[in-house]
């Protein structure tokens, strides 16, 4: 025979039904706690491109001015056929909190924030003054230049400066020697005197022929007629003295820049030879090999240390 139930049998399951209701309750906020936090705290998406992205995974920190401000939600390859700064393509997301203060001439890197610390995406968010930055713009890293990089560069360097030394030795003698204008202007120092010499008898000339006393002006005059009166006016304009006068300046004016050229290449490679300067050095002290040998030393210096003691160098973060 069945029990009688009473109509409050149901009462003595309330407090385990709040208890399942409240672990699901519990479990459910734990579980979605992540996604929510991303909701309310992540804002828009930004894309950056880089030759290389080396030990930068999803979920690194995305650094502005310094500080966490969003994550790397995926790191991909970009078009094989791109530019060698797009062989990477970025995405991260970054929090509301940080927006405003990026500006259109933000610049973005990629690194470490210390020794042993994981890759950051790092961004720099610009001038105060400028605008806002437009996400729909893509973001590049530079390209980082190695101590190979630099090196070649230097070589390149000396190889031009090189050439440039024996171009101012040929240009040097061929001002001695050559047959150009610009030599033979040098050698003859007095053919400036001279055209200098004719432009003022040209002027005295023209100044003879423009006076009321001259043969032109009676003939003009004279009862002659309209011709010899024209024949007159296009002597009195021919200036020739004025054009002698500019023709000599030119020349002048040519003659003081070839002679300050051939000073300043001189001069230049006096401080060649004598190796001052950045180029000097790169040419005949090697300073770039000696320091490059220096940071190598350094580096297997580093290596040896951390080899030997790992502890020393070794810290733990609580996430």
């Amino acid at each position: 025979m069945r029990p009688i139930r009473r109509p409050g049998h149901w009462r003595g399951y309330l407090p385990g039904i709040f208890i399942l209701l409240g672990i699901i309750s519990v479990s459910t906020a734990v579980f979605f706690l992540d996604t929510i936090r991303r909701a309310l705290v992540e804002g828009p998406e930004i894309v950056v491109l880089a030759s290389e992205a080396r030990g930068l995974v999803p979920g690194a920190d995305v650094w502005v001015a310094g500080a966490p401000s969003g994550r790397v939600t995926g790191v991909f390859f970009g078009s094989p056929k791109g530019r060698i700064g797009s062989r990477v393509v970025v995405h991260a997301t970054l929090n509301w909190a940080a927006v405003p203060f990026l500006r259109s001439d933000t610049r973005a890197t990629i690194s470490s924030s210390s020794l042993l610390a994981p890759v950051v995406l790092k961004l720099d968010p610009g001038s105060p003054d400028g605008g806002p930055f437009d996400f729909a713009d893509t973001l590049a890293v530079p390209v980082a230049r190695s101590a190979d990089y630099l090196l070649a560069l230097a070589g390149t360097a000396r190889e031009a400066v090189d050439t440039l030394s024996q171009l101012s030795l040929d240009l040097a003698e061929s001002l001695a020697d050559g047959p150009g204008t610009a030599a033979s202007l040098r050698r003859d120092t007095a053919l400036i005197g001279r055209m200098k010499i004719l432009a003022g008898h040209a002027g005295a000339i023209s100044s003879a022929l423009r006076s009321e006393n001259s043969l032109p002006a009676r003939i003009a005059a004279d009862s002659l007629g309209h011709i010899l009166a024209s024949m007159a006016a296009t002597l009195s304009d021919l200036r020739g003295e004025e054009r002698a006068a500019e023709a000599t300046r030119t020349v002048t004016d040519l003659a003081d820049r070839l002679e300050r050229i051939s000073t300043n290449l001189d001069r230049l490679d006096r401080d060649l030879r004598a190796g001052r300067g950045t180029a000097g050095r790169a040419l005949y002290d090697d300073e770039l090999t000696r320091q490059q040998e220096a940071f190598y030393a350094r580096m297997d210096s580093l290596k040896t240390q951390l080899r030997s003691d790992p502890w020393r160098w070794l810290r733990f973060k609580l996430f």
